[in-house]
């Protein structure tokens, strides 16, 4: 019995799951401003930066946001990851983390995490391992490389030099520079609240190719995503920070982003938003923007739970190429689903006999518990980094992080741009034929919504004690979803309607790429989609289709490449062709390698619907494109027209739907998404 009882999960976090140096309590109010938008952010001038550049060693940086909104709170300290030692101190009264002497005695408090800026030194060897450098001799093939290291707007920024010998120690002198600048941004997914950092081994050892070619970089951990999606705190930082690099070494001649994920993200909405910062950008693994791909990322945990608890008929769904009609997304037959057993134990919980999958899909390997990461305010991070009061107090979700542009609900919760109403799952798998029209009507009756901030509950999570392993019994955060109930003859779920207003607001703010650019981009990435990894190739052509919007299609190049191979110096060298000559070099257009690093095929029809790119490396959809929505994922809130209107315009052809026309109307009440019409939030006035 005593050893059953030390392995019996518990509720409390172990220790191995809390952070150091927690946040102990906050300021009841912060300072900053956010820029007053009307019209669309890029048109929307920004004030003059007061600040005397540059900023002085031994100095901190600005503190204060011009623009970007106040300073948010809790502020998690990321010096410990840095590997330097811990923040100023700039109260007694106990806000933010406690700073200790050697003596472990408390001495004062940092609620900013500021450090006064510091030169580091590195070099890099033939190998282009990265290592400390404290002045020895260096072999011909070792390059030393300078780091500027210190905060702004709180946040940790990073200037990489290649230097001569000679310029050791010295801070200015920059005589291996060429005069030209990479900005790198980095991906992950965070909801705010962290000051972060970047590895700067890997920094400097990803850049070293660029770096021995005397490039300079600038980084900073606001412009890593896996603190934060706030883009306008994001531009802040790096419109700031490359003042204070053009303050010590002159305007370069061209700046280019690069980046993955997040980071490719960030490229396209700063190019858009703050014209001038980046002449051009290698945009890697991209999506358009955080919000396009949370629209159908979000419902892959409602259909996970619509397949393993609310379907009437579970088997079907265990049939990979079953979830693909409806899914999109690319699916495997092969490989295994994860937490497969956790999944089948909360079947057997809640009174279900098992169904496990017989194969996996990207929606379910690649995008399980994002809803419980950036959707759910009680949940956040697995792991805490503040005092359990913090934690209980704070709403943990990105788009609290984002709370001063969306603006917050009765019951004082940001809203959630997130929406499903009148979304037809399955539309087009019903008119191919993979659904019939029961499966289809039981899809949608019971597929439900997530529930509204105010209602949702923490994840329920328990830890077995000697493994401190997290066993989460709230699979597919099933509790925060609207669980259909018997009404009329027929189990329904109800949908949710977003705050049509904030969704403008994300529009207007730049949080939404609309394909306004007018820089070069090289859209790189390997095809992941086989092995249903989360950067799939789709978004890739959802950004070409807003570029297409405007007349800016000729800017964006689709670079996809075998995952055994990587063209990133190929990029590198089209696009400092293409800056320099002013025009697109032949190097430069769309192309698809192999794995050996040949280009299968380029040009400008490779990637069309019978181009040896697509057939190579062919594009899929997500679920929302499967129940209809343009491919062009501008569509955050579809306007809704009657389902006697749909069925009059032949959306269900060749499906004749017309017997089932009240069971629709039961369903889709407000109606259904007519996606021929414009999203509803989108401004009208620009």
């Amino acid at each position: 019995m005593l050893g059953l009882f030390y392995f019996w999960p518990r509720t409390t976090y172990p220790p191995d799951f809390i952070e150091p140096h927690p946040v102990l309590a906050v300021p009841d109010s912060s300072a900053g401003q956010l820029l007053q938008v009307t019209r669309f952010i890029a048109q929307t001038p920004r004030p003059e930066d007061p600040f005397a550049y540059p900023i002085p060693l031994g100095a901190v940086g600005p503190e204060i946001p011009l623009y970007s909104g106040s300073l948010q709170y809790p502020f998690y300290c990321g010096f410990s990851q840095q590997g330097i030692e811990p923040p100023l101190i700039d109260n007694q009264l106990g806000y933010g983390i406690a700073i200790y002497n050697d003596l472990q005695q408390i001495t004062g408090y940092s609620k900013d995490c500021q450090h006064p800026s510091r030169l580091l030194w590195f070099k890099l060897t033939a190998d282009n391992q990265v290592v400390p450098y404290q002045g020895e001799t260096l072999a011909a093939t070792e390059q030393i490389i300078r780091v500027e290291l210190g905060t702004l707007l709180r946040f940790f920024y990073y200037i990489v030099m290649p230097v001569a010998p000679t310029e050791y120690a010295d801070r200015t002198s920059a005589t291996l520079w060429n005069q030209q600048l990479i900005y790198q941004f980095h991906g992950g997914v965070g909801i705010g609240y962290r000051q972060g950092s970047i590895n700067l081994p890997r920094l400097i050892g990803n850049r070293a190719a660029q770096l021995r070619q005397g490039y300079a970089v600038l980084s900073s951990s606001a412009n890593r995503t896996s603190h934060t999606y706030h883009f306008l705190r994001a531009e802040e930082v790096a419109v700031r920070l490359k003042k204070h690099f053009e303050s010590l070494y002159g305007k370069p001649r061209f700046t280019i982003g690069i980046g993955g994920s997040g980071g490719g993200i960030a490229q396209y909405l700063l190019a858009q938003n703050a014209p001038g910062l980046l002449d051009a950008a290698i945009a890697q693994y991209s999506y358009p923007d955080m919000l396009s791909q949370v629209v159908y990322a979000l419902d892959c945990d409602l259909l996970h739970n619509y397949y393993y608890f609310s379907a009437s008929d579970k088997t079907f769904w265990q049939q990979m190429a079953n979830r693909q009609a409806v899914e999109g997304l690319s699916t495997s037959e092969t490989q295994q689903v994860r937490f497969r057993w956790q999944i089948s134990a909360a079947q057997v919980l809640n009174g279900y006999w098992p169904t496990p999958a017989q194969g996996a899909s990207q929606c379910i390997n690649a995008w399980f518990g994002l809803s419980s990461m950036i959707h759910n305010p009680h949940q956040g991070r697995l792991t805490p980094f503040t005092v359990p009061a913090l934690r209980q107090s704070t709403h943990w979700s990105y788009w609290q992080d984002l709370v001063e542009i969306y603006g917050t609900d009765q019951h004082g919760f940001a809203h959630s741009l997130w929406d499903n109403s009148g979304v037809q799952y399955g539309l087009n798998a019903l008119r191919q034929g993979d659904l019939n029209p029961t499966q289809f009507l039981e899809l949608n009756a019971r597929i439900g919504s997530w529930l509204p901030a105010s209602q949702m509950q923490a994840e329920q999570i328990r830890f077995i004690r000697p493994l401190q392993l997290p066993l989460w019994l709230s699979s597919f955060g099933r509790h925060n979803i609207a669980e259909p109930q018997q009404k009329d003859n027929m189990l329904l779920a109800p949908r949710y309607r977003a705050n049509t207003a904030a969704m403008t607001q994300a529009y207007r703010y730049g949080q939404l790429f609309l394909g306004k650019l007018q820089i070069p981009v090289i859209d790189l990435r390997h095809y992941l989609d086989p092995v249903l990894d989360m950067h799939h190739l789709e978004p890739s052509f959802m950004v070409r289709a807003r570029l297409a919007q405007h007349g800016n299609a000729e800017w964006q190049q689709i670079w996809v490449s075998h995952p055994d191979y990587t063209p990133e110096t190929e990029a590198f060298m089209a696009i400092e062709q293409w800056l320099i000559s002013g025009s697109q070099p032949e190097s430069a257009t769309d192309r698809c390698f192999n794995a050996e690093g040949q280009v299968i095929a380029s040009g400008p029809k490779v990637w069309q619907a019978q181009g040896s790119c697509s057939q190579q490396y062919p594009p899929l959809s997500n679920s929302r494109r499967q129940a209809g929505a343009p491919l062009h994922g501008l569509m955050m809130q579809c306007q809704l027209m009657p389902v006697s209107q749909a069925l009059a315009r032949g959306d269900y052809f060749p499906i004749d739907m017309s017997s089932y026309l009240g069971q629709l109307e039961r369903i889709f009440p407000q109606g259904v998404c007519d996606y021929q019409q414009a999203d509803l939030a989108y401004p009208t006035d620009w």
